[in-house]
């Protein structure tokens, strides 16, 4: 019997769904931020300091990922967050306070995965659009930014592969971005690795980056909201997860922008569970199993 070390292992990017299998993952996250990387890259405070003290950007929100494998070499994918964002700032003499909330649905996202080479190795292309479910946001306004307010088109390609002695695997991806109106193209890219050191629990460690191709400006008064565009960031996110058996998992995360330009600096919190109908291993788990089991490497699933 061939069975996967880690069912449905994060599977996203390389690898492709098998033709009537879905993945749904619903997660709940805070971010919060009082700094920001300048447009030189250079940390300093949310705010000028000489205007405003105690500057302080926030977002809490839900979201709800799907994967569906509509046909084998065809999965079909789906993200939609709801989230409230804050920022705030006491002003200082001559100064009005800054107090700006929002609170809605961001950008719908649909996207699909076509594989392109499976086996103990995979590869995909991943094209994608955004679809603004609010209007663009008014110029100088205090409230923060949920989207830019337009559509926004992309497409990626990815390549995994199983490590079976750790138990893990190793993926990465690099994309590029179309932006609707005048906001600036984007590249953007992304590591990932993951293991499962003793059962149940599981490791992962990610990294992903964006860089703006044009202009970096706001969006509009207060901290360049994350989703505004126009940005470059560079982020780190561990995970620890426990595994509840069969194909179900709960997870936390922190993420950190470690560097970027006319971005915040955010700390991230986030729990998120997901569910599989996978029975069996992804691809590379199963040809990776047997091959580890013939050299007598692999104790999982041989």
């Amino acid at each position: 019997m061939i069975a996967s070390a880690w069912p449905s292992i994060a599977w996203s990017g390389a690898w492709a769904r098998a033709q009537g299998e879905a993945y749904a993952k619903a997660s709940v996250a805070r971010l919060e931020a009082r700094e920001i990387y300048d447009a030189t890259g250079a940390v300093r405070p949310l705010l000028d300091p000489a205007a405003y003290a105690h500057p302080r950007y926030t977002e809490v929100g839900a979201a709800l990922y799907v994967e569906y494998g509509l046909l084998p070499a065809l999965t079909l994918l789906c993200s939609l967050p709801l989230k409230e964002a804050v920022q705030d700032a006491e002003g200082r003499v001559g100064t009005a306070e800054i107090h700006g909330e929002t609170f809605g649905f961001s950008d719908l996202h649909l996207g699909a995965r076509v594989p392109l080479h499976r086996g103990r190795w995979a590869a995909s292309v991943e094209p994608d659009v955004k679809i603004p479910l609010r209007g663009a946001p008014e110029a100088g306004a205090s409230d923060p930014a949920l989207g830019t307010g337009l559509a926004d088109l992309g497409a990626g390609l990815a390549v995994g592969a199983g490590i079976p002695r750790v138990r893990g695997y190793a993926q990465g991806s690099a994309g590029y971005r179309i932006r609707g109106g005048r906001t600036a193209e984007e590249a953007y890219w992304d590591l990932e690795v993951g293991l499962e050191p003793a059962r149940p629990l599981r490791v992962r460690f990610r990294y992903d980056a964006v860089d703006s191709r044009g202009a970096r400006t706001g969006s509009g008064a207060g901290a360049p909201a994350p989703s505004a565009g126009e940005q470059d960031f560079h982020r780190v996110a561990p995970t620890l997860a426990v595994g509840l058996g069969g194909n179900n998992e709960l997870s936390v995360t922190w993420r950190r922008v470690v560097g970027g330009r006319s971005t915040i600096r955010s700390s991230e919190w986030g729990c998120s569970a997901w569910r599989s109908t996978s029975r069996i291993a992804s691809e590379w788990s199963a040809s990776s199993t047997r091959n580890a089991s013939s050299s007598r490497r692999c104790r999982a699933g041989c």
